[in-house]
C-alpha cells in the first residue's frame, strides 16, 4: 500500500467496519508514535458510531493537548491487506488543524505486523 505524504506527514487509506456498516477512510495519519488508533467522531458517525450508554470517556494526551475519546471494538480495520477483527479504537473530535479521518497507531501498526518503508514510501504485512 502507498504513503501518501500531506503536511510534511505519512497518511494512508483505511477501511472500517462496524455493526456490518463499512466505511472507507482516505486521510488517516500513519502514527508510529501515538500509543493508540483514533477516528474522529464526525466522520465515523456515517456508519453509526455513536457515544452510548455505559461507554467509557477517557482522556488522553498528545502535541495537541488533552482530548476526551471513548472506545468501541470495530468488526474490522483494514489497511492494505491486512485486517484486524474485532480491534478496539477510540473515538474523538480530533481538532488538529488539518483534514484528517484519523491516527493509525503503533497498537494497530504492531498488532498487523506493518513494515513501514519510509523511502519508497510503502506500508506492507510482515511475510
Amino acid at each position: 500500500m502507498n504513503i501518501e505524504v500531506k503536511y510534511g506527514l505519512p497518511f494512508v487509506e483505511v477501511t472500517i467496519c462496524y455493526r456490518g456498516e463499512e466505511l472507507h477512510l482516505k486521510r488517516v495519519l500513519l502514527d508510529t508514535g501515538s500509543a493508540g488508533t483514533i477516528f474522529s467522531a464526525d466522520v465515523v458517525d456515517a456508519i453509526g458510531v455513536k457515544v452510548e450508554p455505559g461507554d467509557v470517556l477517557n482522556k488522553i494526551r498528545g502535541v495537541g493537548g488533552v482530548e476526551v475519546v471513548y472506545s468501541k471494538f470495530f468488526d474490522l480495520v483494514r489497511t492494505g491487506g491486512t485486517s484486524l477483527e474485532g480491534f478496539e479504537v477510540e473515538i474523538g473530535e480530533m481538532n488538529y488543524g488539518m483534514e484528517i479521518d484519523g491516527i493509525l497507531g503503533f497498537d494497530f501498526i504492531q498488532a498487523a505486523g506493518l513494515v513501514i518503508d519510509s523511502k519508497e514510501l510503502k506500508v506492507a504485512a510482515r511475510v
